[in-house]
C-alpha cells in the first residue's frame, strides 16, 4: 500500500480532529460551490454534487449549510469565487507530491504552499513536474469489518470496478474516472457500505523512504499543506514499510 493509499488511511485518524475544527465543512462547502457552478444546483443531473452532498451529510454537515453553499455556487446568494489549482513539488526523500486547492486568491494560494514547502524540507516544482507520475481513477474506500474480500471483490467486479485494494482498515475499490459515478451507486444499490468516494489521483511510479526521520518530515509536510485553508487534497507517491509508518504515526 502506497502513496495516496498510506495518506488517505493516516488521514481518518485525524479526522474527527478536522471535523471539530470545522476545516473538513470549509473544504466540502468549496466543493459544493464548485460543483453547482461547474453542473449545475440539481444533485440528480451533477454527479459532482451529489457526491459532495453525500460527503457532507456523512460528516453531520446541517442541510441549512449544504442549500446555502448551493445557493452561493448557483449565484443566488453572494461570495467568493474559486477557481481550481493544482500544485505539484518534491518531498523529503525525494517523493512526488501533488496539491489540489481552490481559492479565491490564486497569489496568496501559491505563496502559502510554496512556504509550506521550504519549511518542511520540500520543494514546489513547476506545472507537470510530477503529474506524469500519477493516473486520474475513481476511489471508493469499503470499511473491511462490514463486508469479506470475496464478497466485495465480486460485486465490484460486477459493478465495473477496475481493482480492489486491501488496506489496514478499509478496501479500497478503483475505477475508470468516467465510470465512478456510475459504479459507487451500483455498489451501493448492492448493498456495499461506502466510507467514502472522490476522484483522484493514483501513483503508477512510487518512491521507497525507509528512514523514520524522514518519513516524519514527510508526513509533517504533507499534514501542514493538508490543514492550509485553500488546500482540498494532498496526494504522493511515497511508499514506506508499514513497520515504519507505525513507528512514526
Amino acid at each position: 500500500m502506497a502513496g495516496h493509499s498510506h495518506w488517505a488511511q493516516i488521514k481518518h485518524k485525524k479526522a474527527k480532529i478536522d471535523a471539530q475544527r470545522g476545516k473538513i465543512f470549509s473544504k466540502i462547502i468549496r466543493e459544493i460551490t464548485v460543483a453547482v457552478r461547474e453542473g449545475g444546483p440539481n444533485p440528480d443531473n451533477n454527479p459532482r454534487l451529489r457526491n459532495a452532498i453525500e460527503n457532507a451529510k456523512k460528516v453531520n454537515m446541517p442541510m441549512e449549510t449544504i442549500e446555502r453553499a448551493i445557493k452561493k455556487g448557483a449565484g443566488e446568494l453572494s461570495g467568493e469565487s474559486y477557481e481550481e489549482v493544482v500544485y505539484e513539488g518534491y518531498g523529503p526523500g525525494g517523493v512526488a507530491i501533488m496539491v489540489f486547492a481552490l481559492t479565491d486568491n490564486r497569489n496568496r494560494t501559491t505563496s502559502e504552499v510554496r512556504h509550506v514547502f521550504t519549511k518542511h524540507g520540500g520543494n514546489l516544482g513547476s506545472s507537470g513536474c510530477v503529474s506524469y507520475m500519477f493516473e486520474r481513477v475513481g476511489y471508493i474506500e469499503v470499511p473491511k469489518d462490514a463486508i469479506s474480500e470475496e464478497e466485495l471483490y465480486e460485486k465490484a467486479i460486477e459493478a465495473g470496478a477496475k481493482d480492489v485494494e486491501v488496506g489496514s482498515e478499509y478496501y479500497i475499490v478503483y475505477t475508470e474516472p468516467e465510470e465512478f459515478y456510475e459504479v459507487k451507486e451500483r455498489l451501493a444499490s448492492a448493498g456495499v457500505p461506502i466510507e467514502s468516494a472522490e476522484l483522484t489521483y493514483k501513483p503508477n511510479v512510487t518512491t521507497r523512504v525507509e528512514d523514520p526521520e524522514t518519513v516524519k518530515k514527510l508526513l509533517k509536510l504533507m499534514e501542514a499543506l493538508d490543514e492550509l485553508d485553500d488546500v482540498q487534497k494532498v496526494i504522493s507517491n511515497f511508499d514506506v514499510p508499514e513497520e515504519i509508518l507505525k513507528q512514526v504515526v
